[in-house]
């Protein structure tokens, strides 16, 4: 099923969200992995179930109001993988900072996209109201492949896109699941630039029941 339609994708949820200390959150469908601990696997595994398709300008006019109501400084795009469709998130990027120059856009990635295409990444730095949180799930080629059941090869592009980042001056940090944190990783970001170390995240693993269950078929978990 297309999850995107035109310059329409599809979300299932806007709401918000106690997380960097109040954001709007909007739901979308749709990633190019297929994480082990992922727990919005089921959007992705049967799309036709959930939400409906939205313009970029809808999006972010819901953002907004959702930041307006509750007090919010930032918004975000979350659930899945934000940078499937280029041209629907920057209209989206660009229609909040046209609407309220103050809010903060956090830009939650896996990195793939931004490690094929550099000049997405460009067009992304040019958004003043943005700042990209990179998402490792791992630490190396190896357990990349079998955590997200996708080529190993994938793991370089996300380096690659921090690399872009940082090249081109973008607002950025690293998050890295602590359980899987590997020597290796740092080393290539520490090779990109030593600063970067100095704002990783580790993200805690939240081991919820469906998550244990998948985790435990691809031998993560006995």
């Amino acid at each position: 099923m297309d999850i995107c339609i035109g310059n329409k994708r599809k979300y299932y949820r806007f709401r918000a969200d106690r997380f960097y200390g109040g954001i709007a959150t909007a739901d979308c469908m749709g990633c190019n992995m297929d994480c082990a601990f992922c727990w919005s696997y089921r959007t992705r595994i049967h799309p036709e179930r959930f939400g409906g398709f939205f313009a970029p300008e809808e999006v972010a006019e819901r953002l907004v109001q959702i930041a307006h109501e509750h007090g919010f400084r930032a918004v975000r795009i979350s659930g899945n993988e934000p940078t499937l469709y280029k041209e629907h998130l920057l209209v989206v990027i660009q229609t909040v900072e046209r609407l309220d120059p103050t809010l903060l856009f956090i830009l939650e990635t896996n990195g793939i996209k931004l490690g094929e295409d550099e000049q997405f990444v460009d067009s992304l730095s040019q958004c003043h109201n943005l700042h990209v949180r990179v998402s490792f799930k791992t630490g190396t080629p190896e357990n990349f492949e079998l955590i997200t059941n996708r080529p190993r090869e994938w793991f370089e592009l996300q380096l690659k896109a921090v690399e872009h980042l940082y090249n081109h001056k973008a607002s950025f940090h690293i998050a890295i699941v602590a359980d899987y944190a590997h020597e290796y990783l740092l080393h290539q970001l520490q090779r990109i630039s030593p600063a970067i170390l100095k704002g990783v995240e580790y993200e805690n693993l939240k081991i919820y029941s469906y998550i244990r269950r998948r985790m435990k078929e691809r031998g993560l978990l006995r």
